[in-house]
């Protein structure tokens, strides 16, 4: 019994002690390059994020003039975390329609004035996982994708 209680000890030990090493809780993560074409273009300033079902810790990226970005996770461009990714892809600007100049007599309106609402440059329909339709397998190594959108 006092023999099983020792095995189970330093199995827990150094269970505990990978859990808790360098990275804390960090995921391993592969370098990965995402390629977002929309209507056969390239998009620049797509926000990318890839996320897995079992950490909410997503990866990013914002693509380039060639539509191309490096995911980053924990650190610039270490990439996205190993394992089945749901992605989302993003590009929206201020609808100019409704925005309004602040002047200084507005000062005592912070905060009471709606913020500007945003327009979607690719559907909208791609920066949501459950609507996106996007999903992939990052694994070891360097991993690379493109990501045709259409309408």
């Amino acid at each position: 019994m006092f023999l099983k209680k020792q095995i189970l000890f330093v199995c827990l030990a150094l269970l505990l002690q990978g859990c808790g090493g360098d990275q804390g809780d960090r995921r391993p993560t592969a370098r990965t390059t995402v390629t977002v074409n929309y209507k056969g273009a390239p998009v620049e300033g797509a926000t990318v994020q890839f996320v897995t079902v079992d950490d909410p810790k997503p990866s990013t990226g914002i693509t380039d003039k060639s539509g191309q970005c490096s995911l980053s996770t924990y650190e610039a461009n270490d990439g996205a975390i190993i394992g089945s990714n749901l992605i989302m892809i993003s590009k929206t600007a201020v609808d100019e329609r409704n925005v309004r100049p602040v002047r200084p007599e507005d000062a005592d309106m912070v905060g009471v004035i709606p913020p500007p609402i945003l327009k979607n440059l690719i559907p909208a329909k791609y920066a949501l996982p459950a609507t996106s339709g996007l999903q992939e397998e990052v694994k070891k190594g360097q991993n690379t994708f493109t990501f045709d959108l259409q309408d």
